[in-house]
């Protein structure tokens, strides 16, 4: 049974950029380049029956191409008990616009969507009894990360397994986002 997720991958420019942060906290699992991405829509674990007619609502989705950037730090979780650093997408309603219509795509095929409220964000690390001070001290230190803009003409529909060193995540299918969309996809779907 396949663990998939739907993710805007990030150009290696940006990826090498997120990189570049500071990474000497205790406890904290850093993304390494492979694991960067911006998550539209975790699905979980999916019977691969359901994969073809997954792809099907997925082609029917109609976006233009983005233009993000990504501006400033946070973090989930408490202060506390702080969970995941991440790096926050700039505002943008063509994301948030997108995000519906795959989210709407999906729910319609009865899968078990995450139903919390969208946050675009690129997680850094996953944290482990990272004392909230360390935290506060990369907020502080990273407040004005910034990327230039960058352009985006797909979205991906990936696979993720654990190993020993983390998740490993695979892309199996990709939809493009153009003007005067058409379905298509380019499948690689193996599971």
């Amino acid at each position: 049974m396949p663990r998939l997720f739907i993710a805007l991958d990030l150009p290696s420019e940006v990826k090498q950029q997120l990189l570049q942060l500071p990474r000497a906290y205790s406890g904290a699992r850093w993304q390494s380049l492979e694991q960067l991405h911006l998550t539209l829509v975790f699905i979980g674990d999916v019977d691969k029956s359901q994969v073809p007619e997954l792809l099907e609502a997925l082609k029917q989705v109609h976006a233009e191409p983005l233009h993000l950037s990504l501006k400033g730090v946070g973090y989930f979780g408490s202060a506390r008990y702080p969970r995941v650093l991440f790096a926050e997408v700039e505002k943008n309603p063509a994301l948030n616009k997108l995000q519906k219509q795959v989210f709407n795509a999906l729910a319609g095929l009865g899968l078990d969507l995450e139903k919390r409220k969208y946050h675009p964000h690129v997680t850094l690390a996953r944290l482990e009894r990272t004392p909230y001070e360390s935290v506060g001290q990369f907020l502080e230190t990273e407040a004005l990360f910034k990327t230039d803009s960058f352009h985006l003409e797909q979205f991906h529909l990936y696979s993720s397994r654990q190993t020993r060193t983390g998740s490993e995540y695979r892309i199996e299918s990709s939809f493009p986002l153009k003007t005067g969309y058409s379905a298509e996809s380019l499948e690689r779907t193996e599971f």
